[in-house]
């Protein structure tokens, strides 16, 4: 009965503890800063192919949203998608749709 019972309580603590992990897809994925793990990561916007999260500060739970671009030196510009299994931005011809939460 004592086995069961400890069971149960490891169950429901492995349960809690998986559910703070779980990727929303309907979200933004937006990171929260005051983790350090996520300092200086450019992570995926789930909403936005253009743009990607990064945190350049643990005082802050706010992300900066940055832009993919790419600057030449003659000048001109190229806007690029954020590519998650490279995790940078890429030009369009190489980037593809990826699942959120894969």
């Amino acid at each position: 009965m004592k086995a069961a019972l400890v069971l149960c309580c490891l169950a429901a603590f492995v349960a809690l503890h998986a559910a703070d992990y779980v990727c929303n897809r309907d979200g933004n994925n937006m990171p929260d800063c005051t983790n350090s793990t996520n300092l200086g990561v450019k992570i995926r916007n789930f909403w936005d192919p253009t743009r990607y999260w990064l945190c350049n500060s643990t005082t802050s739970a706010a992300p900066a949203s940055v832009i993919c671009v790419k600057n030449f030196d003659n000048g001109t510009i190229e806007y690029q998608g954020f590519f998650a299994p490279k995790g940078d931005c890429v030009s369009w011809s190489e980037w593809t749709w990826t699942q959120p939460c894969a």
